[in-house]
Order: structure tokens, then sequence, then C-alpha cells
């Protein structure tokens, strides 16, 4: 998601650059927004809560 920036993403491709099916990726996408992490602003999208959160996410996995 992080690579989408603060726009919305797509679920079928955050499945694809995962590796994952969108059926496998349900239980964690359903996780990320128990947590309040990710939100689905409309059918077939997510989006961070956090403004800001994909730079961060971008830079972690720069110093990782």
């Amino acid at each position: 998601m992080a690579e989408d920036g603060e726009q919305p993403s797509r679920t079928a491709e955050v499945a694809g650059r995962t590796g994952r099916t969108q059926s496998n990726l349900g239980p964690v996408r359903a996780a990320l927004i128990g947590k309040g992490l990710i939100y689905a602003p409309e059918y077939g999208r997510v989006a961070f809560t956090v403004p800001g959160m994909a730079g961060f996410v971008r830079r972690r996995a720069m110093e990782q």
C-alpha cells in the first residue's frame, strides 16, 4: 500500500504484490481494519487511516 502513496490502494493490486490471492489476504485486511490502521473507503480499495503513514512505511522499509 505504501507504494501507492496517500491514495487508496486496489485490494487486487495489494494481493498481487504480496503474491497472495484476494481471499487469502482477507484475514490480514480484516485484522488491519480492526486495529484501525487501514479502512475501506470504497469497494475493492483500502487506505491508511493516518495521514503520512505511506511515507513512514517506505522510510522504515529502507532502513531494513
